[in-house]
Parts: C-alpha cells; structure tokens; sequence
C-alpha cells in the first residue's frame, strides 16, 4: 500500500537515484547536474545556520572495512559539507588484476549528496608495481565521466608517524616525478581536465623536478598536499612561502590543500614539529597568514583522513575548524568549499 509519507520518500531519493545508474550497470557516466544540485542544496542548508561548511578534498579507506553510514553521520553531526573519500586497491584485488574500484558508486547509491567521486588513491602496490594498468584504469574512469577528480599520487612519501610507530615502511614510496610514470599522471590531467593530488615531500632536490613538470604541463590541475608539512627543515632550506607565492604566481594551475598537523605534532623521525605555518597553539606564522589571504584562490580544505583513523573524525574536523577560524572571513569561504567547487565544476559557487 503507498501511504503519503512513502510517497514523499520515494521523492526525496530521486535526486540521490539519478546521480548514477543503477548498481551494476556497465555505465557509470555521472549526471553531474543533479551531483550539483545535491551538493549545492546540502551546502546551502548548513550555511543558513550559520556555520561555514567545508569540503574535505582529501581522506581515503579501505572499502572492505569503511562504515559508509557512520562517516555520513558524522558529517551531518559536524556540518562537513563534502568529502572525497577514494579507496586504496587492496592487495587482494592487485593479484586479481582489478585496477579501478567502483567505490564512489557505491558511496553515490547511499549518499550523493555528501560523497564526491573520486579515483583510486595511487599508492603501493598500484602506482610502484602496475602504474601503467592503473593509470589506464583512472584515465578511462575520467573519460567515460564517472569521477570529478583523480585520487591522491604518492610519489615522494616517507611513513607517517602512525607508520613509523608500528615499524611500517611499505609507505616509504618514491616514484620519480619526471619518470614514465609522472608524466602520464601529468598528461593524463591536461587531456581529460581532472585535478589530481600528489604527496611530494618538500625537499630542495625535488623542487626544480617540480618546476619542471609544472612548466612543461601548464593546463595539467595539481593540488600538493599537505601545505609546508616539512619532516626535514635541513633539507628543505629553500622552502618558504615567499618560494610558494612565486610558484602560485608562476603556474596558475597550482593548488594546495589545508591537511597538515597541529601545532605540536611532531614527525618522529626527525623529531621535528613538521607543520610549518603554526606561530603556536592558536595562531599562524604571519607570512603563512599573509601568503593563504592574498591567494585565497589557491587554497583548498583537507582532513586527511585514512582508514586507521576515521575513527578520529571529530578530532580532525576540530583541528581544521581552528585553522580556519583564524583566516579573514572571505578568506575562510574560499578555501572552506568555494575554491573546490569551482575546481570540480569549472565555475563559483552561487
């Protein structure tokens, strides 16, 4: 029997059913307009209470293990507008030769309004032992349209202080920038027009292979990860963020994301506090400040999340709220969500 209140549930899913095909189905080619009006109506709602939602660029899982309804709620319970949630290929799905995972599908059907789709984050085993199939496997999910975005890159990674603490080097990843590999990932932005993340330690002899790329692939979207989250300052003496203005002003195609540590993580390696733009518990360094007001543009919010850490949600939505809260007012829009909107969608948000 279809009482009323079934009725007006069957409506209110409509939006979130014809964001995609159905499961299963071989076309998985996005209806990007309704993705729109979803995120936009969601945003929407949690800036009438006057709260600033964000949009989380960067945070993974492991899709075997993720609890898709409990992140969903925690957003709502902490107004996290959206999130780019990729998943990591599993080993077990690397011996079968499965070199894209479906899983921004799967997180659509459940929740389109809150889950941007995302590819596979490039990591061990997928972009060291068969980068060229992944790639591949990325390059046509952007072409038949069934990602916003490309996932994030490893290519310069040292183990984070999780890793280091349970004795884990697989993390311990570098894949040349200007290698095969680099430059497909390069390429591979310019020609469908998706942004791509990269974790790239900040060391001076990987900067001018930076430089390099970034000039020979103007129209290629990159976003570096983790702004001034240096392990190592000895060996990042020419990074600064008078060295990162004149990369924004020289490359326009250039983005950082927001997710680095507090004040006072530490990477245990070094034995140094690795976030940078922090003057102290509550406050910025005035060139960092400086820096992220006058290109706004070029900012992007991040958590960071991975899957030994969801559980950290609330802790990690807390540290980045700080963050923001320390920027102008404009400033904290843009970077909050209105820069990333129009990277996905190639206009502002209104």
């Amino acid at each position: 029997m279809i009482t009323r209140r079934r009725l007006l549930q069957s409506c209110l899913a409509l939006p979130a059913l014809t964001a995609f095909p159905a499961f299963g189905q071989e076309d998985d080619t996005l209806n990007i307009a309704s993705l729109k009006a979803g995120y936009a109506q969601r945003l929407k709602k949690i800036l009438s209470t006057g709260v600033v939602p964000y949009i989380d660029i960067e945070s993974s899982c492991n899709p075997d293990r993720v609890d898709i309804g409990d992140i969903a709620r925690s957003m709502d319970q902490l107004n996290i507008g959206l999130m780019a949630l990729s998943s990591d290929l599993r080993r077990n799905q690397f011996v079968r030769r499965i070199h894209y995972d479906n899983f921004p599908q799967r997180l659509l059907a459940k929740h389109a309004d809150r889950f941007i789709p995302i590819g596979n984050g490039g990591q061990p085993p997928a972009l060291t032992e068969a980068a060229e199939e992944f790639l591949n496997a990325q390059e046509s999910a952007a072409k038949r349209k069934a990602i916003l975005m490309f996932g994030e890159y490893e290519l310069r990674h040292y183990p984070s202080p999780r890793q280091v603490q349970r004795g884990d080097s697989d993390r311990d990843v570098d894949v040349p920038m200007d290698s095969p590999t680099g430059h497909r990932l390069f390429s591979m932005s310019e020609k469908t027009g998706l942004s791509f993340q990269i974790h790239y330690e900040i060391e001076d002899h990987y900067l001018l292979v930076l430089e390099k790329m970034l000039a020979q692939y103007p129209k290629a979207r990159v976003i570096w990860c983790h702004l001034a989250q240096v392990r190592f300052s000895e060996r990042a003496a020419r990074y600064s963020a008078t060295y990162v203005d004149e990369l924004i002003r020289r490359f326009p195609n250039l983005y950082f994301d927001t997710a680095f540590g507090h004040a006072d993580s530490v990477y245990p390696v070094s034995g140094q506090r690795h976030a940078r733009v922090w003057a102290g518990s509550n406050s910025l360094r005035p060139d960092w400040l400086d820096l992220i007001v006058t290109h706004s543009e070029r900012f992007l919010s991040a958590l960071d999340l991975g899957q030994d850490r969801l559980h950290r949600i609330t802790e990690f939505d807390q540290k980045h709220r700080q963050f923001l809260s320390l920027l102008p007012e404009n400033t904290r829009h843009r970077v909050a969500y209105r820069n990333t909107w129009k990277l996905l969608f190639n206009e502002e948000f209104s």
